[in-house]
């Protein structure tokens, strides 16, 4: 994966994760090497990016998930516990 994908995509000026286009992660997700799919679809998980968002103090690890629910999303680890949750599930849960 290309460094700093994210940022050429224009995600660092999204609100929300649950926010991006879709396209742009079927985007992300049909550029993948067929390595890297493979670890998507073995791990639940690719690491996509470090990235630091405005007000935020650190670069921090932007993923693509696989959601059973919702398929791939964009993610980064959050809580205690760093778990990588679908923005689209915590906003239907909140």
């Amino acid at each position: 994966m290309n460094k700093h994908v994210l940022a050429s995509l224009g995600i660092i000026s999204v609100v929300g994760l649950q926010q991006i286009n879709p396209d742009v992660i079927r985007s992300l997700v049909s550029n993948l090497s067929i390595m890297e799919f493979l670890t998507l679809v073995i791990t639940g998980k690719i690491l996509v990016d470090w990235m630091r968002l405005e007000g935020w103090k650190d670069k921090i690890p932007f993923y693509i998930i696989k959601c059973d629910k919702h398929g791939f999303q964009i993610s980064y680890p959050s809580g205690f516990n760093k778990k990588l949750i679908c923005p689209k599930c915590t906003q239907e849960y909140s």
